[in-house]
Order: structure tokens, then sequence, then C-alpha cells
């Protein structure tokens, strides 16, 4: 039997769709199938329910869906893609004509999967139902078939491609809801312009210490809108994505070279290695050596 939280209205918590036993899952990280191979057991309507350490991924191909999540009820006309997260409660009540994949996976590799990607992960958070346009709806059901491929087969080095696929979709699924979030903001395609412009300019001036409001002048803004361009875009603030740009640097040079903190802080435009030092543990929580130390290098 399923576990069922108290209440006069509660949810039942599912290891899967209707099962209560882990143990088939646990042999794996992830679990795929297509959207038909269950719902059209249930009448093509999967009841409301949530699953406590699994993250999900629909990619309807075809047909349309009426998805719950929490106290969001959103319609979906394919392609589209829905993400779920551990803990919400959900449900889905699919068209008979519906087609595409569900993929279930454990929610510790999903942050391992996106641990490349700060920003994709904070995006992906929450759950999120987005309509898919060309050509992402076309990476998309590449990359989910590629998933389905690889998980009824038994190649060498099955379970890196299935992560390099998730990630190809959770990543772009994170730029399809920035770009959402950008447009409700009111500014839409010029929001989306400056974010682009102010990274190529980090990428460009990152090692000559330059202030925000040589960026703003660089875009012909204000420093209070690039701000607001960075609390969309980047969930931090004009500042926050000058440092975080040079730190992630700093960690490049410190796994990947035999350059000493000195010589990275020189290069990174630092007049003093002291401060450099107390600016990467400040930003990171560990010095330089000991972030070295633990990655190996």
């Amino acid at each position: 039997m399923p576990s069922v939280a108290a209440g006069p209205q509660a949810v039942p918590t599912y290891a899967l769709y209707g099962e209560a036993a882990q143990d088939r899952f646990q042999a794996d990280w992830l679990h795929c199938e297509s959207i038909p191979a269950r719902s059209a057991l249930f009448n093509w309507e999967i009841g409301l329910h949530r699953h406590q350490n699994f993250f999900q991924i629909l990619n309807i191909t075809r047909g349309r869906a009426e998805c719950t999540m929490g106290e969001r009820v959103v319609a979906m006309k394919a392609p589209a893609l829905v993400t779920v997260t551990p803990g919400v409660t959900h449900g889905f009540r699919f068209s008979p004509d519906t087609d595409g994949y569900v993929v279930t996976l454990l929610a510790d590799q999903v942050a391992q999967i996106l641990s490349v990607s700060p920003e994709a992960r904070r995006i992906l958070a929450q759950p999120q139902a987005v309509r898919l346009q060309a050509p992402t709806a076309a990476l998309v059901a590449r990359s989910i078939a590629a998933v389905a491929e690889e998980y009824a087969g038994s190649a060498p080095g099955r379970h890196g491609m299935i992560q390099s696929h998730v990630a190809i979709v959770l990543i772009a699924l994170s730029r399809m809801v920035a770009a959402s979030a950008m447009e409700d903001e009111g500014l839409g395609g010029r929001m989306a312009r400056h974010a682009a412009q102010f990274r190529s300019l980090l990428d460009r001036d990152y090692r000559t210490q330059r202030s925000v409001a040589y960026y703003a002048e660089q875009l012909a803004i204000s420093e209070v809108h690039l701000n607001r361009v960075c609390r969309v875009a980047f969930n931090t603030s004009a500042l926050g994505a000058i440092n975080q740009r040079v730190i992630l640097e700093a960690m490049r040079d410190l796994t990947f070279t035999s350059m000493s903190v000195k010589e990275i802080a020189y290069a990174l435009g630092f007049e003093d290695p002291a401060y450099f030092t107390r600016f990467f543990t400040k930003q990171t929580g560990v010095t330089p050596t000991e972030f070295r130390r633990r990655n190996g290098a």
C-alpha cells in the first residue's frame, strides 16, 4: 500500500504511478516509459499524488494535457515539457491521442546533473510547464528519445549518455523559463538582449576588475536597469554577476592549471593576492588552497 499523509484530503505518496514498492526503481536511478503505456490503463487520467524523492519530466509530443501541480491547473498542448519536483502534489488528464515520454529520476541525481548550471538548478527547483517552440521542441524530443533508447538498452557508458541527454533537456527548459520571465517583466526581447550583451562583456572584461557603472555605460543603460536585468536573468545583482564570473575563472585556474594562488590573483586583476584570497573565501566559503585540495588539483 502507498504511504498516505494524514488528513481528510490526504494525497497518496507513490514510488511511481500507483507503485508502492521501490525495489525495482532503486536498482537504477531512472525510469522511462511512454505516456500511453500507463495512462491508457487509467482512462488517460493520473489522479493526484506525489513522489517524495523523485523528479519527473514529461515530454508531450502529441495531444493535450491538463496538468495539476500544487494549486495550479495548467492546460498544455503539444509540444510541451513539464517538470515535477519532489513532494509536489500533481496529477494529469490526457487526451486519448497523447504521446510522449515520462522520465522519472532520483532528485539527488538531478541535482548532480545540474551542478554544472546553478541557474538551471535554481529555476527547476519549482515545477514548470512550458509550451515548446521550434527548434527547442525538436531538440527536446531527440534527447528524450535518446534517453528512452539508452534506458531500454545495456550499452557501455549507458548512464553517462542518459545524464548528458537529461542535462540538455533540463537546461533547454531553464532557458525557456528564464526568457519567459523576462517577457513577464514587460521588456521581453530588449531585456534578453541586455542580459546576453552583459554576459558577453563579462566574458571579455572580467580580468580587468570593471565596475557596475562601467558595464552599464557600455550597454547604454542605467545601473538600476542593469541590476534589474541581472535579477531577472541571473537571480543576482550586477555586482553579484561580476563576482561570480571572476570566481568561475578562479575555480577553473585552481582546478586545471598549476598556477600559484598569487599568479591566479594577478591574472584576474587583483593587485593584492591576500585580498584575492579573502574575496574567494567570502564568495565560496573555502580558501583557494582548500578548494584546490578538495578538487584534487
